[in-house]
């Protein structure tokens, strides 16, 4: 539909919706504390997506949402879905933010770009709940986001700073170079549906392989890397019944 966005697929499911009308309170990010998340920081050493991501969660709990957007737009400078998630529920939901449901929508369609089916189903729930006039906005406004967040762009700028990361910490001025790595596992997810929520918080680590396996020319340890992420990325979804989202919505 949309010139160099990925294609809207039309998913047909009763989900609950609350109107930001609604919200008295922001809308809830993470089910992890403040202390969870910040235990998380130093295992995410050297990925700019995941240190940026955990430090806007940070902020965000402690009500710091100016600085909540700054970190996650400088993760989703990094290719970080997740936070592209977040910014779209913040939008959204006028959450620390101006309510703007185009600026939403699109993070939305961004976070949904690599085809996770419970990032689709966000994003065509909200292409619904816009007007004729949003949606037209939305087109005209999105390629210039996708521009500088796309991964087209933001996967080769986070492998790049991964990589200097680990020619700096990494390897043997001997010669060595056999140290295992590791990529934090499952990190705090959000939630858009109302009372019925997404899938918990849930952490691990995976040690992955040496640093070649996993920085390596070849590239094949970083699609290994964005596939878990992917992968982390689905959770679950329970669906509810339909919630009335209000008509007083302006374009």
């Amino acid at each position: 539909m949309l010139t160099r966005w990925s294609r809207r697929v039309v998913l047909v499911v009763g989900v609950a919706v609350a109107s930001a009308a609604l919200a008295a309170e922001p809308v809830k990010l993470t089910d992890a504390s403040f202390l969870d998340v910040d235990a998380q920081l130093k295992a995410a050493e050297g990925r700019p997506n995941e240190v940026s991501r955990l430090s806007g969660l940070k902020a965000y709990l402690s009500r710091d949402y100016s600085g909540a957007r700054t970190q996650f737009e400088r993760a989703a400078y990094y290719a970080d879905k997740y936070s592209q998630h977040y910014l779209s529920l913040m939008y959204w939901h006028g959450s620390g933010v101006p309510l703007d449901r185009v600026q939403a929508y699109i993070w939305a369609d961004l976070a949904a770009e690599r085809g996770s089916r419970q990032m689709l189903l966000i994003r065509e729930k909200m292409w619904s709940d816009l007007t004729p006039a949003q949606q037209a906005q939305a087109a005209e406004q999105g390629l210039a986001l996708y521009d500088r967040y796309g991964d087209g762009v933001a996967k080769p700028r986070a492998e790049g700073a991964m990589r200097r990361f680990a020619d700096d910490m990494t390897g043997s001025r001997a010669g060595y170079d056999g140290q295992m790595l590791a990529t934090s596992g499952k990190p705090v997810s959000g939630q858009f549906f109302a009372k019925t929520g997404s899938n918990a918080s849930s952490f691990t680590q995976t040690a992955v392989g040496t640093r070649e396996q996993l920085y390596g020319a070849a590239g094949r340890g970083m699609s290994r890397y964005w596939a878990e992420q992917d992968r982390l990325l689905e959770g679950k979804v329970r669906v509810g019944p339909v919630v009335p989202v209000r008509k007083d919505r302006s374009d």
